[in-house]
């Protein structure tokens, strides 16, 4: 029975301490991964058309500036490796701006975030991209410096190459690790 007071406290004092640092002028640096589940839209240049089904895994490195409480803007990175059920695997880069917005109070220990993104980016493929998204999805943080995410994000990217042009949409499912740094 002491031992179940003693982590009831010990979680008491946790969420009461926590603030996070999503006030002006702090910055925001850390990153995302996630995995995704996508349907290739193709178009060739004889007409044709058809469709590809595949699986991604993804890094974004992020860094981000809070020009007022609680929204952040910020250049994001881009890494991925997409597998498509037929063909070969390909890997791609890109970067781009996002801005970001948190709805709940900085001082609260769980907030829900918000962000729209672009990335323009180039792929093993010889591809170019450009890459619009979208995500949402809580933020819980372990002391006033660092959150753990978990968000669904859905993407548009529209590829062109000398051979094709395609739309991939995507519904992705990730998690990150930002860290709030004061200013």
């Amino acid at each position: 029975m002491k031992t179940l007071k003693f982590i009831c406290i010990l979680i008491v004092l946790f969420i009461t301490t926590t603030n996070a640092q999503i006030t002006k002028r702090n910055w925001l640096v850390g990153g995302n991964a996630y995995f995704n589940s996508s349907t290739i839209e193709n178009t060739n240049p004889d007409g044709s058309s058809g469709s590809v089904s595949g699986s991604g895994l993804y890094i974004n490195p992020v860094i981000g500036f809070f020009i007022i409480d609680k929204f952040a803007v910020g250049l994001s990175g881009n890494f991925g490796l997409s597998i498509p059920e037929q063909g070969s695997n390909v890997t791609s880069y890109g970067v781009g701006p996002f801005a970001r917005y948190y709805f709940l109070k900085p001082e609260k220990t769980i907030n829900i975030l918000s962000q729209v993104g672009y990335y323009y980016g180039t792929s093993s493929s010889d591809t170019r991209f450009n890459n619009f998204n979208f995500k949402v999805g809580p933020v819980i943080y372990f002391n006033s410096s660092v959150g753990l995410e978990l968000t669904i994000d859905y993407s548009i990217t529209n590829n062109s190459s000398q051979f094709s042009e395609n739309k991939i949409k995507a519904f992705n499912v990730g998690f990150g690790l930002q860290i709030h740094l004061e200013k």
